[in-house]
């Protein structure tokens, strides 16, 4: 039987999102590609354990309660696997498989504060933790203990880990549509599900935007005030029709069909339907600074940055 690993990737990526589960005992499994990118040796830390693999029903028994949030992307798999040396605190490695690069990234955006280049696409690295995307998949590592030496043997395991994996790390083509004069730092998030959005920003019990499976969605927010930008993208220019008509009377009902509206907190809401896409701006402080972000954002759907 598997000796228990506690789920440390929710350390980082969820700690604010769900009150992370204690891992179960994992079931052996017949190793898969995603536990083959797992090395025996990493510098001088040996694998104290064949990697134990999760899939999409199974991920509940690894990580209790959290798994919803990887299943809310193209999660296909986890392996996990424990590194040691003599006299040493344990290292903890958890390599997703997220289906593509967009969604490892997206995975990677969702709780994140901070972010940093030099591993795969960006990692983010607090205490024990260190956490990055690297082509379709995320991975994170953490040290049982910390010590004087954690932080520099988790960026060299964490190194040696992407030296397995595909070079390439592109992030959502969607996150360039984004506007970058006064986006705060970081706060950007991709997504594809309504519970997702309502995380983010919790707009509406309802799913007025359509969301699904097959959208893609960005959220961002900017100075001044707290003020939100999000731009959803559909299959297709009637669906995105569809979306703004459905936002419009759900959201707002007595303003439906209006552009820009004041809200009962004085705050301004901005809507507009360009192709396929719907774009959100959501908190203004100004009507001007709802119509100038929404303007803004509109024309880089039109013409693309290069």
């Amino acid at each position: 039987m598997q000796t228990q690993v506690p789920s440390l990737a929710v350390l980082l990526l969820l700690s604010s999102v769900l009150i992370p589960g204690c891992a179960e005992q994992g079931s052996d499994r017949p190793m898969t590609d995603v536990a083959d990118l797992l090395p025996e040796q990493i510098s001088s830390w040996n694998r104290s354990n064949a990697p134990v693999t999760y899939d999409r029903e199974t991920i509940f028994d690894y990580i209790n309660g959290a798994g919803e949030v990887y299943r809310s992307y193209e999660f296909s798999q986890v392996a996990v696997a424990t590194y040691s040396r003599p006299d040493r605190p344990e290292i903890t490695v958890e390599l997703f498989d997220m289906g593509n690069p967009s969604d490892a990234f997206g995975v990677f955006s969702y709780a994140r504060e901070q972010e940093q280049t030099g591993i795969g696409g960006g990692y983010e690295h607090k205490g024990r933790v260190l956490c990055f995307w690297q082509d379709r998949y995320y991975a994170c590592l953490a040290a049982e203990e910390s010590d004087s030496d954690t932080s520099s043997v988790l960026l060299d395991a964490a190194r040696a880990i992407s030296q397995q994996l595909p070079p390439e790390s592109v992030p959502p083509d969607l996150m360039r549509k984004l506007p970058t004069e006064g986006r705060v730092a970081y706060s950007d998030r991709f997504f594809h599900l309504q519970q997702s959005l309502n995380y983010h920003y919790y707009l509406a019990r309802e799913n007025v935007l359509n969301l699904g499976p097959e959208t893609d969605a960005v959220l961002a927010r900017y100075e001044p005030g707290t003020t939100y930008l999000l731009v959803t993208r559909h299959e297709s220019e009637a669906d995105a029709v569809q979306a703004l008509s459905s936002f419009r009377e759900g959201y707002l009902p007595e303003s439906a069909g209006i552009e820009t509206v004041a809200t009962e907190n004085g705050r301004f809401v901005s809507s507009r339907q360009v192709g396929q896409y719907v774009v959100v701006v959501l908190d203004a402080v100004s009507d001007t600074t709802a119509n100038t972000l929404l303007q803004t954002t509109v024309d880089g759907l039109i013409e693309p940055p290069s």
